[in-house]
C-alpha cells in the first residue's frame, strides 16, 4: 500500500528546494541533481499481517532540467509548462511499501514491481497547486489503470521551512483494484476469489481511495536539506470486504537527507 508515498515525498520536498524566496530572486537553474537516504515505516492493512508495521531504508536521488524529471517517482518528459500550467508524460513503477507476502495466510501472492506509462497536467493557483493524472500498466503486472486527482497547499513559514498539506482521490479500475486489495481466481482458486468485477459481492467498475498528506522540508545547511513527509489512505467496505484487507486505512511516514549537488 501507499505505493506513491517515498516518491512524491523526495519529488515534493526537491521542488520545494528549486522554488526557495532565494531561487526565485535569481533566475532558476537549468539543472537540479540531490542525492541522498531515507527511512520509512508503513503499516501494514492486510489480514493476517505477521507484523503492523513495515519499516526499511532507501537510496534518495533527484534530477531536474527544463525538460526532465527523474526520481524514485519514475520519469517525467515535460510536453508544455509555463508558470501557472504545466503538461507531462510518465513512466512510473508500481511497487508497494509492504506487500501480501509479509503475512502468514497470503504470503504465497506475488506482487511483483509493475511499469506504468502516462500523463500528468498540473494547474497553479496561488500556494494552491491542483494536477490530474492518469497511468496505465504496460509490464503486464497489474494489467490495471487508475486516475490521481490532487489539490496541494504550500506554505513558507520561514526562509528554512518550508510545508505541504495534500488531498487526494485515486480511483482504480477493477484489475488493479484486484491487485491491490483483492485476490484472483488463478491464486486462490473460485471459491475464495475476491475480484472486483468478477467475483460476486466484489463492486464492479473500480473503487475510489481518498488520501491525506503533509511534506515539509527544512535547510540545515548551504546544501543539505532534512525532507519528510506522511500520508493515509483511508478504505471503504468495497476494499474492506476482501478477505485479504483488514484495516480501513493504510498510513506511512518518511524521513530523508538529502545534498544538492
Amino acid at each position: 500500500m501507499i505505493d506513491r508515498l517515498c516518491g512524491a515525498a523526495l519529488l515534493a520536498g526537491c521542488l520545494l528546494v528549486a522554488f526557495t524566496p532565494s531561487a526565485r530572486a535569481q533566475e532558476a537553474p537549468e539543472r537540479l541533481f540531490l542525492l541522498g537516504a531515507g527511512a520509512y515505516a508503513a503499516s501494514n492493512p492486510y489480514e493476517s499481517a505477521r507484523d503492523k508495521t513495515g519499516t526499511g531504508v532507501l537510496p534518495l536521488f533527484f534530477y531536474q532540467d527544463r525538460r526532465f524529471t527523474a526520481d524514485l517517482n519514475g520519469l517525467a518528459v515535460k510536453a508544455y509548462g509555463d508558470d501557472r500550467f504545466t503538461l507531462e508524460g510518465r513512466i512510473a513503477p508500481r511497487f508497494q511499501l509492504v506487500d501480501p507476502e509479509e503475512t502468514r495466510d497470503f504470503a504465497f501472492l506475488e506482487r511483483d514491481v509493475g511499469v506504468d506509462v502516462g500523463g500528468r497536467a498540473s494547474a497553479a493557483f496561488g500556494p494552491a497547486t491542483v494536477s490530474l493524472e492518469y497511468l496505465a500498466d504496460v509490464s503486464g503486472e497489474t494489467k490495471g489503470q487508475e486516475l490521481n486527482l490532487d489539490l496541494t497547499l504550500s506554505a513558507a513559514p520561514t526562509e528554512r521551512l518550508t510545508l505541504e498539506a495534500m488531498a487526494g482521490l485515486s480511483w482504480k479500475d477493477e484489475k488493479l483494484a484486484t491487485w491491490l486489495y483483492g485476490l484472483r481466481a488463478d491464486e486462490v482458486g473460485a471459491g475464495r476469489a475476491y475480484e472486483f468485477g468478477r467475483t460476486s459481492g466484489a463492486p464492479s467498475g473500480g473503487v475510489v481511495v481518498p488520501s491525506l498528506g503533509a511534506q515539509a522540508r527544512y535547510r540545515i545547511g548551504e546544501r543539505t536539506y532534512v525532507i519528510a513527509a506522511a500520508e493515509v489512505e483511508l478504505f471503504d467496505d468495497d476494499i474492506t470486504d476482501s478477505p485479504l484487507v483488514a484495516r480501513k486505512s493504510a498510513a506511512a511516514g518518511f524521513v530523508g537527507l538529502v545534498r544538492r549537488f
